[in-house]
């Protein structure tokens, strides 16, 4: 569970230094369009589990 977070974590922080780096880097940048990916890229990790395999529950 701790290496969940962690990843987590460093999701969250690689998104936020993209996104101070995002308008020195791309010129004519649609924020629009940023922000969604930004909000995609968060909850992206509810989808996977959504879809992952369900456990068999043993006796």
């Amino acid at each position: 569970m701790v290496g969940f977070f962690v990843w987590e974590l460093v999701k969250i922080t690689v998104t936020v230094a993209m996104l101070f780096a995002a308008p020195r880097l791309v010129s004519g940048l649609n924020w629009l369009a940023l922000l969604a990916g930004f909000v995609v890229t968060m909850k992206v990790v509810w989808v996977a589990l959504l879809f992952r395999p369900k456990r068999q529950r043993t006796a």
